[in-house]
C-alpha cells in the first residue's frame, strides 16, 4: 500500500506540474517532460538520503524511490494522454 501512496504522489505532483506548464506555454516539449519526471525522481531519492541521515526512525528504502521513479513516469504518461483527448 506504502508503494501506491508514493506513486499516486509522485505522479499526481509530475501531472499536475505538466498541466501548468502546458496551460502557461500552451507547449511543452520532451526536453521538459524528461526533466521534470527526471527531477521527480531525483527529489524522491533526496528525500530518502534525508530519512536515512537526518530523520529519526526513519530509513532509506530503495524501493520507495523506485515507486517514485514509476510514479513520475506515470504521471507523464497521464498528461500526454490527457494533452492528446482533451486539450488540442
Amino acid at each position: 500500500m506504502d508503494k501506491l501512496v508514493h506513486v499516486a504522489l509522485f505522479g499526481g505532483t509530475v501531472f499536475f506540474l505538466c498541466l501548468g506548464v502546458y496551460l502557461q506555454k500552451r507547449v511543452i516539449s520532451k526536453f521538459t517532460l524528461t526533466i521534470i519526471a527526471i527531477s521527480a525522481a531525483f527529489y524522491g531519492l533526496i528525500i530518502e538520503y534525508i530519512q536515512k541521515y537526518l530523520a529519526v526512525h526513519r530509513s532509506f528504502d530503495m524501493s520507495d524511490v523506485a515507486a517514485d521513479t514509476v510514479g513520475a513516469v506515470a504521471g507523464i504518461i497521464a498528461f500526454n494522454l490527457v494533452r492528446k483527448w482533451w486539450l488540442k
